[in-house]
C-alpha cells in the first residue's frame, strides 16, 4: 500500500471526523419513512424522505460536489473524472419505522462510549454519509480522478427499490458499484428474496381482537401485542417464557397478552425471539385449558401460525433449503393484523439458489390451505451474484485486508441492497456483526440501533483507498 496515500488518508479522516458525525446526526432527524401514498411532485416517497435527501444533497454541495436529483427517486452528488465513464457507490436515507423498545429518542442521534444511537445510523444514513466524504476525498486533495464518480443517493430501499428503477430507466450503468449496506469485507452474493401473507379464513365469531407484531416485513418482532375478548380471571398464568408475557385487564372484558422478545433484521435470525411467536405459543396453552375460546376460523389459523413459526430456517412450512455459494434460507413472519374479518400474518424469505420462488409459492399455498386459510403470494427476486475473481471485487478484498490486518474473503448473505439491481455491483460493509454490542445498544431494524464509531472511522478509510484502486483498473 501506498504509505504516502494512507498517510494523507489518516489525517484527512481525522481533520473531518467531526463533521461527519455532525453530519449524521442531522441526516438521522429525519423520520424517513418511505410512504408512496403521500407522493408529491418532486417526493415520490413522502415528504420526510424528500428532506432527507435535502440534507443528504446540502452536505454533498458544501463538500464540493455537483448536487442533483432525479425527479426525488435518487440523489445524484457529481465529481467529474478524466473519462465519462462512472463508477458508483449508493447508499439510502429511507429508514424502516423507529418500532418500540427504544431508550433513546430514535430520531435524535446520541454520542455514548464510542458508539452512535439513532434509527438509520448503521443502515443507512451513517454509510450514506461515510461515501460522501469518501469522494469529498479527492476534492480535498484536489485530484481528477480517472472516472467520473456518482455518490448515489437513494430513497427507497427499506420498501420496494423502485427508486433505483426509476434512475436505471433514465441513466447509465456504472462500471463498478458498491454500496455500504452489509457487513465486511465484500458480500458478492445476495439470497433470493421471497415474500408473502398468510390470510386467514373470515372469522365470524372471533375473540381476537387485534393483534400487532413488528411494523416492517423485514423485521422480527420484538414485541407483540394481542388483545382478546377474554376476562383476565379466565386466562391461566402463562407456562412457557413466562418471563417473557404479561396479561393485563384491557377494559370492557378483554385482555392486553403482550410479549417481549428480541428483535433484529428478518435476514439474520440467530440470537432473536420472535415476539409473536410468543403469542402463539401462549394462546396454545390456553387452547390446551379452554379448547372452545376460540372461533373454529380462529384455532386453525392458529394452528398454522405454530407452522410458520416452527424454526427461522423454514423448517415448518418444509422450505429449507441451502446451498454451497449461499448457504442456509432464512424465514421471517414479521407482521401481524387483524383486519376485516381475517387475521393476516406476513413471511419475508431469504432464499439460496437451491430452490424458487414459484416452489415455496406451491408449498406455502399448500399449507394455507390446509388450515382453511389462504397465502397471497408478494414480491420474488432471484439470487445474485458477481464473480469473486473480478478484479474490482479483489481490489475491495485488498483494501480490507490492509486496513484490518485481517483474512478476507467474500461472501454471500440474505439482506437485499441495491447491488442487486446493477450489472457489476457488491456491498462493501460497514457492519460487523461479530461486535459485542453494549447492553444498552441495538442491531439495524431493532430498537437502539447502534453504529460502533472506530468502525466507521475504518470503513470511511477504507472507502477513500477502495475508490483510489478502483480508478487504477481498466473496465
Amino acid at each position: 500500500m501506498n504509505n504516502d496515500l494512507v498517510s494523507r488518508v489518516d489525517a484527512y479522516v481525522e481533520d473531518v471526523w467531526e463533521d461527519v458525525v455532525a453530519d449524521i446526526s442531522s441526516l438521522v432527524s429525519h423520520p424517513s419513512i418511505a410512504d408512496a401514498s403521500l407522493a408529491k411532485d418532486g417526493a415520490p416517497f413522502g415528504p420526510e424522505v424528500r428532506a432527507a435527501l435535502d440534507c443528504a444533497l446540502t452536505i454533498a454541495q458544501r463538500l464540493g460536489y455537483q448536487a442533483s436529483d432525479d425527479a426525488g427517486y435518487v440523489g445524484i452528488a457529481d465529481i467529474p473524472g478524466e473519462r465519462e465513464e462512472h463508477i458508483a457507490t449508493i447508499a439510502h436515507v429511507d429508514v424502516v419505522p423507529a418500532g418500540p423498545g427504544w431508550c433513546t429518542d430514535p430520531f435524535s442521534m446520541e454520542r455514548r462510549e464510542g458508539w452512535l444511537l439513532g434509527r438509520g445510523v448503521i443502515d443507512d444514513k451513517g454509510p450514506a454519509v461515510l461515501s460522501l466524504y469518501a469522494g469529498a476525498f479527492f476534492l480535498r486533495e484536489g485530484i481528477t480522478p480517472r472516472y467520473t464518480f456518482h455518490a448515489l443517493l437513494g430513497c427507497d430501499e427499506e420498501v420496494g427499490m423502485t427508486d433505483v428503477k426509476h434512475y436505471l430507466a433514465g441513466h447509465e450503468q456504472p462500471l463498478f458499484l458498491f454500496t455500504p449496506d452489509a457487513e465486511f469485507p465484500v458480500c458478492n452474493a445476495e439470497k433470493g428474496c421471497f415474500g408473502g401473507t398468510f390470510k386467514s379464513a373470515k372469522i365470524e365469531n372471533g375473540v381476537i381482537r387485534s393483534w400487532s407484531g413488528a411494523e416492517a416485513t423485514n423485521a422480527i418482532p420484538s414485541q407483540s401485542e394481542c388483545i382478546v375478548a377474554v376476562p383476565l380471571s379466565e386466562l391461566p398464568a402463562p407456562q412457557a417464557n413466562a418471563d417473557r408475557i404479561t396479561l393485563e385487564d384491557a377494559g370492557e372484558g378483554c385482555t392486553r397478552i403482550f410479549a417481549q422478545g428480541i428483535g433484529g433484521h428478518a435476514s439474520l435470525p440467530e440470537g432473536t425471539i420472535n415476539a409473536i411467536a410468543l403469542v402463539v405459543g401462549y394462546l396454545h396453552e390456553v387452547m390446551d385449558v379452554k379448547s372452545n375460546l376460540l372461533d373454529s376460523a380462529e384455532r386453525s389459523y392458529l394452528d398454522l401460525l405454530s407452522v410458520v413459526h416452527e424454526g427461522t430456517a423454514g423448517e415448518g412450512l418444509g422450505i429449507a433449503a441451502e446451498s454451497d455459494a449461499f448457504g442456509a434460507l432464512t424465514c421471517n413472519a414479521g407482521t401481524i393484523e387483524v383486519a376485516d374479518g381475517h387475521i393476516l400474518q406476513t413471511i419475508d424469505v431469504r432464499y439460496p439458489d437451491s430452490t424458487t420462488s414459484d416452489e415455496m409459492a406451491m408449498i406455502c399455498g399448500a399449507h394455507a390451505s390446509r388450515f382453511g386459510a389462504e397465502f397471497i403470494s408478494g414480491r420474488a427476486k432471484e439470487p445474485f451474484s458477481v464473480s469473486a475473481d473480478s478484479p474490482a471485487v479483489r481490489a475491495l478484498l485488498n483494501t480490507y485486508r490492509e486496513v484490518t490486518g485481517k483474512p478476507a474473503e467474500p461472501f454471500s448473505m440474505g439482506g437485499g441492497t441495491y447491488a442487486r439491481n446493477f450489472k457489476s455491483a457488491v456491498s462493501f460493509g460497514p457492519e460487523d456483526n461479530s461486535l459485542e454490542l453494549p447492553a444498552w445498544a441495538g442491531s439495524m431494524h431493532g430498537p437502539n440501533e447502534a453504529a460502533n464509531e472506530q468502525l466507521l472511522r475504518d470503513a470511511l478509510k477504507m472507502y477513500i483507498i477502495a475508490l483510489v484502486r478502483l480508478n487504477e483498473l481498466e473496465f
